[in-house]
């Protein structure tokens, strides 16, 4: 059974629980439709050699869309897409790391010395994404990890700077959206090289718990502090508006192509607050 999501999107979508698929009507364009599979995933794994219950590990479509929007989304180089994440996680004898994200960066924009960020949203379910910040020359060496977590309605920078994998810790699809420029190429070779983020993220004793451990391919990494969103006003970021509406006011996003001009709202502070230690 189809479960509506247009009230969370602003958006006429349905996830399909059973196949964790989105399906759309004829109003709506989807550009292209990619899945990330356990072959593909197997570089970024704390265990190469790992197998999992399904083939996709997650599925991202692009460019998502009403029609009668899609120029002026385009004119601004922008785009909004949605991704899901099935539950589940890759086997292992001892331990079994859940599913998430390959993982990547953004570079810095020409010119300005400030990467680009993005903006995430939660459709469905919870989300947790470790965002680190390396040091320029060696991304073996993070000097910053925070851990990220929210729920449905919630938005989350990818502040500039810091990478990011999102996790699916809970026993039912994650659906996200997320805006992002279209004047880059997202760089995930040092988190295939290192094989994942700073921490690995595997199941916990109990259902939707998580064990971090640090992944051992990094030669320096912070110990972990846990954030939540803040809403973001002057971004057009509350928790009861779908992020899709900021269609209607393309301006609020002009921080996505042009960051250097928001570098101070742009900060760890701003943009989270730091959850009291404990929890997970």
């Amino acid at each position: 059974m189809l479960q509506s999501l247009e009230k969370q999107a602003g958006l006429p979508l349905s996830l399909d629980p059973a196949t964790n698929t989105i399906a759309w009507p004829d109003a709506v364009r989807v550009e292209k439709t990619s899945v990330r599979s356990l072959a593909e995933m197997r570089a970024f794994l704390s265990n190469f050699r790992t197998s999992a219950p399904t083939d996709t590990i997650y599925t991202m479509y692009r460019n998502v869309c009403l029609a009668a929007d899609e120029a002026a989304i385009r004119s601004l180089d922008l785009r909004y897409d949605i991704t899901v994440i099935p539950p589940g996680a890759f086997d292992g004898k001892r331990r079994r790391e859940l599913f998430r994200t390959a993982g990547h960066y953004h570079p810095f924009k020409p010119g300005t010395g400030v990467a680009y960020p993005e903006i995430y949203e939660v459709l469905s379910g919870h989300a947790y994404w470790l965002i680190q910040r390396p040091k320029i020359s060696d991304p073996a060496i993070v000097e910053e990890v925070y851990l990220i977590e929210a729920g449905p309605g919630e938005k989350a920078i990818m502040l500039p700077g810091f990478g990011h994998v999102t996790i699916n810790a809970y026993q039912e699809p994650l659906v996200l959206s997320d805006w992002t420029s279209t004047a880059f190429t997202s760089d995930y070779e040092p988190y295939r090289r290192m094989h994942g983020a700073a921490y690995w993220a595997f199941e916990g004793p109990n259902p939707e718990t998580i064990v971090f451990d640090v992944n051992t391919h990094y030669r320096n990494v912070p110990d972990l502090a846990k954030y939540r969103p803040r809403e973001i006003p002057e971004f057009g970021l509350t928790f009861d508006t779908p992020a899709y509406e900021l269609v209607r006011d393309l301006e609020k996003l002009r921080f996505l192509s042009d960051p250097e001009d928001f570098t101070a709202l742009l900060t760890l502070n701003r943009c989270y607050e730091k959850v009291a230690s404990g929890g997970d």
